[in-house]
């Protein structure tokens, strides 16, 4: 008899960490080489975290206080620098998609709702 198989439990980063997309920023790191960014989409429960300074904004590690002076993990001075690092890297909150939904009905949702008719140019009398 076959084992049927089925997925294992996610990770803690798996459930943090919803989508990863690339971008077009770009950072300096203190050796000067320049290290490319990525847009991260995170779960409400990680977003609460890093606001509250209970995971850095860096790495994403959690620690068991909010603000600690420094990150254990990666030495990001979490008490100083936390607050300014959130504000320059974060893009903003997406709404969840509708679950229920198949992305071509919120896409034909999308196209009604946000079409804008493009002008259009008539020949004059005399062609």
């Amino acid at each position: 008899m076959t084992k049927i198989w089925t997925p294992q439990e996610r990770t803690e980063w798996e459930k943090g960490v919803q989508e990863i997309e690339p971008t077009d920023r770009a950072r300096p790191l203190p050796d000067g080489r320049i290290m490319r960014e990525s847009r991260l989409t995170l779960s409400p429960e990680w977003m609460d975290q890093i606001w509250k300074g209970y995971r850095c904004a860096v790495c994403l590690e959690l620690h068991g206080e909010s603000f600690p002076e420094t990150c254990r993990f990666c030495g990001f001075p979490m008490k100083a620098e936390q607050r300014r690092q959130l504000e320059q890297d974060f893009v903003g909150q997406q709404p969840p998609s509708l679950a229920g939904f198949s992305m071509e009905r919120e896409q034909a949702y999308l196209e009604r709702e946000h079409y804008m008719k493009k002008g259009s140019v008539t020949p004059g009398k005399e062609l």
